[in-house]
């Protein structure tokens, strides 16, 4: 009896090894869904890096400036670009008082300085 049921296991564990585990249709998946999140996070970025290029024009009038700026936006970690991010969505929210002008200040700072 107990070699009929090893015979058995022996005989379906490269099976469910095939199935299970080495699956190339979870593979491929695995990679469509890497390419999805990719996709998805550099749209989130670029959604970033125009929001505050939008501030930013409101702000400097010159079109080389803000070029070299989104140059730099575009280089940084996802921490900084969120913090300026942030920073620029305080800007509009604050409009003219000293709060919207210390954040352009900060911004300016940390994109010069990257």
């Amino acid at each position: 009896m107990k070699k009929i049921v090893q015979s058995i296991l022996v005989c379906q564990l490269p099976l469910l090894f095939i199935l299970f585990i080495w699956n190339p249709t979870t593979a491929r998946g695995e990679i469509n869904r890497s390419k999805v999140v990719d996709g998805y996070h550099e749209m989130v970025r670029e959604t970033e890096v125009l929001k505050i290029l939008s501030v930013l024009e409101k702000k400097i009038g010159d079109k080389k400036s803000l070029e070299k700026a989104k140059e730099k936006l575009l280089a940084l970690k996802d921490l900084e670009l969120a913090l300026i991010t942030s920073l620029s969505e305080q800007i509009t929210k604050e409009r003219e008082r000293p709060g919207a002008d210390i954040a352009f200040l900060l911004i300016t700072a940390l994109i010069i300085l990257s």
